[in-house]
């Protein structure tokens, strides 16, 4: 079990890759724009965290608050770049999408340092 767990978290780890590189990448040029990068990206943190927070054989269960508040944070993110995808915008505001990043950069310290 201990390797599927690696794997999930390898999993995991690239959907954080995708969605910070897509995110700077639109960030960096200009285009204010959710991308299919941080679509793809949001969509692998969700499901392989879901996953991630399973027991699957551990002896010892993570800790219910952090789990409950990094699911908040990942189901918000989610949520910030599917609805301008699905509302077919073509740029967000500024300030969405610095919220998008900001949100990003807190869940990963989230998981860093709690």
């Amino acid at each position: 079990m201990e390797l599927v767990h690696l794997i999930l978290r390898y999993i995991h780890l690239i959907g954080f890759g995708i969605l910070i590189g897509g995110w700077l990448t639109a960030y960096l040029s200009k285009r204010l724009q959710v991308n299919m990068a941080m679509l793809w990206g949001s969509a692998i943190q969700l499901g392989s965290g879901i996953f991630l927070s399973a027991p699957l054989g551990r002896d010892v269960m993570p800790d219910g608050l952090k789990l409950v508040v990094k699911a908040l944070l990942a189901l918000i993110i989610a949520v910030m770049v599917w609805v301008p995808y699905l509302k077919k915008r073509d740029s967000s505001s500024k300030g969405h999408f610095l919220a998008i990043g900001g949100t990003i950069l807190v869940t990963v310290g989230v998981a860093v340092f709690w």
